[in-house]
């Protein structure tokens, strides 16, 4: 997941060096001219950049790796009371060449006592352009930081899926060996197709939503063969918007878990029902099931990959899904609602 405010980072600092040249320039312009009050405020701001940039850029980003902020904050007056030398320094400048005549005499140099006030009011201008660059500097940091965190959690819990799916249908073809070789050599084809969309999903884990339902249905297509008659399945695709990005994976623990707990024998009415719809930038899955009236033995992994997805969930889309969970005695039923 990549964040358009850090691509974009060092064209917003330019930005504010720009704009904080401008605010300087008018400050200076009308007690002097043009030309001398823009020069001053440019001069500032090229006797600022270095310092700033290095206790941002560097020293900071340091402070933060090493946990060391209580050095930092020393380090910060320091820089800060240093680069305060340099601006009554500037302004000293500027008197002498009005005072040589390049420039013309003007109210705006006409403190004589630049070594206190200078000193102290360039202090102050200092604090606050440094604290403003390392406030942004900060930011950056902590939003690098929480993405690669987010970036991490989202390998890991994609890996722990992955191995469950993966038992599951080595089991179903284990099964099948045993009664329809030829029926097994035909889903062992179809399942190298789902592994290896779950494996290329790996490297890229946002892929277009024709992909991701093409997935689906192999995986349904797959579970009628396995089931044959004893399972009614009704399923129902809607796409508006083939191309629409979409993370992979995401879905595939719904429907496979209304097949692994759907009830068993043709007495039992067995269905599964999956409703699937996109349609602008919202995304809807509805998936129904008849639950069994066998209890199933529960494994240490039992609710791992539902478990799984919801983190997923709040990790990618925070507030903006819906998932909703009806078990009651017969039916177990699943609808998950995403605005992308």
């Amino acid at each position: 997941m990549k964040n358009n405010l850090l691509k974009n980072y060092d064209r917003f600092v330019i930005l504010i060096w720009i704009f904080l040249t401008i605010i300087f320039a008018l400050q200076y312009i009308p007690p002097s001219s043009v030309v001398e009050g823009g020069l001053l405020a440019l001069s500032m701001m090229l006797c600022a950049y270095p310092f700033t940039t290095y206790l941002s850029r560097n020293l900071l980003k340091k402070a933060m790796r090493q946990k060391r902020m209580l050095l930092f904050i020393g380090q910060f007056f320091l820089i800060s009371a240093l680069f305060a030398v340099l601006i009554p320094i500037i302004l000293y400048g500027f008197s002498y060449l009005e005072k040589s005549g390049i420039f013309p005499p003007s109210e705006l140099l006409s403190v004589d006592d630049y070594a206190i006030y200078g000193y102290l009011n360039a202090f102050v201008i200092t604090l606050f352009i440094n604290f403003g660059f390392c406030g942004l500097r900060f930011y950056e940091e902590n939003m690098k930081l929480h993405e690669a965190l987010v970036e991490s959690q989202l390998q890991v819990l994609h890996q722990q899926i992955n191995p469950h799916f993966m038992f599951n249908v080595l089991n179903h073809i284990n099964i099948l060996m045993q009664e329809d070789v030829n029926l097994a050599s035909s889903l062992l084809v179809k399942y190298a197709k789902i592994l290896r969309y779950q494996l290329n999903s790996e490297k890229n884990r946002s892929i277009s939503i024709e992909q991701e339902v093409q997935f689906l249905k192999d995986f349904v297509d797959i579970e009628k063969i396995r089931w044959g008659d004893e399972l009614q399945i009704n399923c129902l695709w809607k796409v508006e918007n083939n191309e629409k990005e979409f993370p992979s994976l995401l879905l595939i623990t719904f429907i496979e878990n209304a097949f692994k707990y759907v009830s068993r024998g043709i007495s039992d009415s067995a269905y599964v029902t999956i409703n699937f719809e996109q349609k602008a930038n919202l995304i809807c899955l509805e998936v129904e099931n008849s639950k069994s009236n066998i209890q199933l033995e529960k494994d240490s992994v039992s609710g791992l990959g539902l478990e799984n997805i919801k983190k997923r969930l709040d990790i990618l889309y925070a507030d903006n899904y819906r998932l909703t969970i009806k078990n009651s005695e017969t039916t177990y039923y699943t609808k998950l609602v995403i605005k992308l």
